[in-house]
């Protein structure tokens, strides 16, 4: 699975860097057709999924933060 987060983040950041340098305008009108009707195609299971994963996520880190463990939590002493 960790191979999976790891193609899971380098896909984020890929995804990133392209929105960040064409606009989305000039994507539409500049892509290739087969590359819009792939997005067209697919892009509503892969938002519909990521939708998902980012609303578990919300979920857990709206909530209160849990109490770590005394046993391994580090403190800061010095000495």
């Amino acid at each position: 699975m960790e191979d999976v987060a790891d193609r899971f983040l380098e896909l984020i950041h890929e995804l990133e860097d392209i929105a960040n340098a064409v606009p989305a305008r000039q994507a539409f009108a500049e892509f290739d057709e087969t590359t819009l009707q792939l997005f067209w195609k697919r892009w509503p299971h892969v938002s519909g999924w990521a939708g998902s994963l980012w609303t578990l996520l919300s979920a857990e880190l709206s909530g209160p933060s849990t109490m770590q463990d005394p046993e391994i939590d580090e403190i800061g002493e010095s000495g």
